[in-house]
């Protein structure tokens, strides 16, 4: 440790070059896991047949007013088809069936269009902020029954109202900064640099993410400012407020000139925790028999 804090001493400006550089790398890290192992997440994946691979993609987060797509690209192999299997989740509808048509289909997710041309369906568009449907998707190969791509699990599909774009992007680009100057508090803790202004910067920009910003983006596509406790169970919530409690009570333990670097170590390891938590786990759902639900 001592040969390394000289190092710092006699290269600052480098060292917080690859200080930064290092928490920039953490955070994407971070971010791309939260954002492809999430529920609402698209699966996009490939299923063997006998007659060739076909490559699917089934979403699982829409706005209100856009039908559900789900696709298999071309080329598809010769003989292949399918259907889908889907009704509202948490209500008593019956199973509906609808087969897979050539077309071209335009598939939107955060501000990003694509145009895939193959097999497909739309489902029709829920009406009801976090309303589900349940679904199964079913391949064929002309040689066999068709079978469903996920086996005997259900997908999940919940529809949300239109978050503005510029609302979404501010909250995503704030989260990202308070999420590298935690990774940058931590690294200046652990070469017992100058963290303090770190961890300010660190307390403040997780607030307006994730508890102005936040809730802004959760009234827009659910309705709700909140569902987190005291209210509901919602993780995405409740994970970031254990994550402000532990960056709070470091604050707390670092003003006025005081050094606690293991409440700062606490606070990361939390904060890893976190975003290795998927997005949306126990989110918003609207409840189709009762007709109530969070996110209404």
């Amino acid at each position: 440790m001592a040969s390394i804090k000289a190092v710092i001493q006699r290269k600052p400006v480098l060292a917080s070059v690859i200080l930064w550089a290092l928490a920039v790398i953490f955070t994407l890290v971070s971010f791309t896991f939260q954002d492809q192992t999430g529920p609402t997440y698209p699966l996009d994946r490939n299923f063997q047949t006998a007659v060739g691979l076909v490559h699917y993609k089934a979403v699982r987060s829409e706005n209100i007013g856009t039908s559900l797509k789900i696709t298999l690209f071309n080329p598809v192999p010769a003989g292949v088809s399918g259907y889908v299997r889907y009704r509202r989740y948490l209500s008593n509808d019956e199973w509906s069936t609808m087969l897979f048509q050539p077309a071209t289909y335009t598939i939107s997710r955060r501000g990003s269009t694509e145009s895939v041309t193959g097999l497909g369906v739309e489902l029709p568009s829920l009406q009801e902020r976090a309303g589900k449907y349940e679904y199964y998707v079913y391949i064929g190969d002309g040689l066999g029954d068709p079978v469903s791509v996920t086996g005997d699990k259900a997908i999940y599909a919940r529809y949300k109202g239109e978050v503005p774009s510029a609302v979404l992007a501010l909250h995503i680009l704030i989260i990202f900064a308070s999420m590298a100057l935690a990774a940058r508090t931590v690294l200046e803790t652990a070469i017992d640099g100058r963290y303090h202004w770190m961890l300010w910067a660190t307390v403040i920009t997780l607030l307006l993410g994730g508890f102005l910003l936040g809730p802004l983006v959760q009234y827009y596509a659910f309705g709700v400012w909140w569902s987190g406790v005291p209210y509901g169970f919602d993780w995405t919530d409740n994970k970031v407020l254990v994550e402000l409690a532990f960056w709070i009570l470091a604050l707390f333990l670092n003003v006025g000139g005081r050094r606690n670097r293991w409440s700062i170590y606490a606070a990361g390891v939390v904060t890893l925790i976190v975003y290795f938590i998927p997005h949306s786990v126990f989110g918003s759902e609207y409840n189709y028999r009762t007709g109530t639900g969070h996110g209404i």
